[in-house]
This record gives structure tokens, sequence and C-alpha cells, in this order.
């Protein structure tokens, strides 16, 4: 037998090792692997190994098992809620992990680098097509373990409706609830994560500000205090549980102080010395393919490629004229 090791992580992979905690709602759920050995039959909590996991203190959960190497697997995750559950979901009930239907789960065998990258990936199993999270455990050296880093349902998607109401220098702007690849409540979302909601008053191919940020399980906002006449672009996005715990998603380090010249104010500028929002825009925007495609776009940070960059974030957008009734 190989001891494989899958820990399930709260966060995007580059967060793995950042040691950030997840948000204390998700923190209250119970969490499960679900693993069955064959991709011949899909993985069920009524039919497989189902696994408690447990919280190792930095945000993460992991459930360590004997598996043999050169058998395929197909696993999910579920959270379950007790007598006590936050607005939003209900109590004493399953939340099932909606795995995509492609990609890849890192691997490794080191608990604090990434290493292999075939060992673990989405696809689809049994003759019905349906999507799990695939492993495939290798031959390993006696003593060494394979970790398995995973995120309950990948990468958030945004809401699946957005609408925007306009009134006298005031929009009030509604939403469903986030869902994962399967149509089903993300509970990832609601138990612990959050909403961004970016705008911009300068047309759809401009650049974008943070508006609010707000609770995973809230699903209205008004903004007020608008000009009437004037056009907003609004774009919400859904962070996880553990993204929720702590800043907007697209923040990053940059120096507050202009570049002097020369090596040492290279030097400088690199230095963080605060937190600064990263600002948004969609470029070459048609509106008629915008709606075809359900309002849906993805972020990419206004300083980068959208072309090359890897991480970008789906988000939902909604245009509205204030004061039109």
């Amino acid at each position: 037998m190989t001891i494989i090791i899958l820990i399930f992580t709260l966060c995007p992979v580059t967060q793995i090792f950042s040691q950030q905690r997840a948000s204390s709602n998700w923190g209250v759920l119970d969490k499960y692997l679900v693993i069955q050995p064959s991709l011949n039959v899909s993985a069920w909590e009524t039919r497989s190994i189902v696994t408690n996991m447990r919280p190792v203190g930095d945000g993460t959960y992991q459930v360590r098992m004997d598996l043999t190497p050169g058998q395929y697997y197909n696993y999910l995750f579920m959270a379950k809620t007790g007598t006590n559950a936050i607005s939003g979901l209900n109590l004493n009930s399953t939340y099932y992990d909606q795995p995509p239907g492609t990609g890849k789960i890192p691997t490794s065998k080191n608990p604090n680098t990434i290493q292999y990258t075939n060992q673990a990936w989405y696809g689809k199993v049994t003759a019905n097509e349906d999507q799990r999270r695939i492993l495939f455990v290798p031959n390993l050296n006696d003593g060494e373990s394979l970790y398995v880093f995973n995120n309950f349902n990948s990468t958030p998607n945004p809401p699946d409706t957005v609408e925007a109401l306009p009134g006298n220098t005031r929009v009030i702007l509604n939403w469903s609830k986030a869902h994962g690849p399967w149509k089903w409540d993300d509970v990832n979302v609601i138990a612990g994560g959050k909403y961004y909601l970016y705008y911009n008053a300068t047309g759809a191919a401009d650049n974008y500000s943070l508006l609010t940020t707000l609770e995973g399980n809230v699903t209205s906002f008004t903004h007020t205090g608008l000009n009437n006449g004037t056009t907003y672009y609004y774009i919400i996005v859904s962070g996880d549980a553990y993204l929720g715990a702590g800043s907007e998603p697209f923040e990053h380090k940059k120096s507050d102080l202009p570049p002097p010249g020369g090596a040492a104010g290279n030097q400088a500028y690199a230095t963080p010395r605060g937190t600064m929002p990263v600002y948004f825009k969609v470029e070459h925007i048609d509106w008629n393919v915008v709606e075809k495609g359900q309002y849906l776009v993805w972020l990419t940070p206004s300083e980068e490629d959208g072309r090359f960059y890897r991480n970008k974030r789906p988000g939902r957008i909604i245009k509205v004229t204030v004061g039109d009734n």
C-alpha cells in the first residue's frame, strides 16, 4: 500500500502556503471525503468510502488514506450543517462538492511545494459521464506520500443572474445565489464566502474599481448618491470561504512611493509599503455578445495582458442608466 494524503484546501492553490485561515462560518461545517476505487462507479455518499476530514490548524482540512499504486480513484467532498446553520443554509443538510468537467488538480510529494501536475484532475466517469475528481496513484518509495490539493467546487462561479433596478440617484442590485458547476447552491460561497461588487461610470471597456464587499449569503445592495442620466456598469464576483476571510481577491502589494532613478530606486519601488486595489478593464466589449453569453465576463488586472494572464476571475456584468424608470 501507498499512503496517500489528500489535503482539502479552502483557498486557491497559489495561497495554500501563505497560512491564511478560512472564514469562521466555513469552519462550523463538518467536511467529508467520498472516494471510490474505480472509474466505473462514480463516488457518492451511499455507495463509496466516506471519511471525515479533520482541520489541521492552517485553514486546511486533511485526511490520510492507504491507497493502491497503479489504481484509479474518483472522489468528491461533502459539507454538512447541524442544528445551527448560518442564514442561506438549511439545518441538518448535506451540500456536495460540484467538480467541473475538466482541469488539473495539483499534487506533490512535499506538503509545501507542488511537484506533480498529472496525478489528479477533473474528469468524467461511468457511462453517464458523471463529473468527479480523479486520482491516479503512482508508485512511490517507502516512506513517501502523495499530497493532493483541492478547493471545494474549484473556483467559485459568480451568481447566475444579476439585475439592476434604476431609481432617482440610486440603483438597487439583486442577484441569485452562487451555484457550482452542477447548478446547486455553492455552500463554499454562502458559508463564509464573499461577493465583490465592482463598478464604473465611464464605459463598459474602462477600468472597474471595488464598490463594496458583501457576505456570501447576501443577495442585494443599493448604490446611492448617483447621477441621474449616467449609465453605470457593475460586475459581481464570488469569493470562496477562504478568500472571504481576507481581503479583496484581486488585491496586491505595491509601493506607494514614486520610483527614484537607479538601482536603489527600483528596489524601493519593488518593496511593498501598502495594499492597493487592482483595477480591471474589459477590452473590445460587444454588448450583444455579452447578452448572448448570459452577461459573463472574465476579469484580468488592467496592467496584465488578458491573452496570457491565467488567473482570470469570472464575473457577471450588468449596466443601468440611473433615473430611468
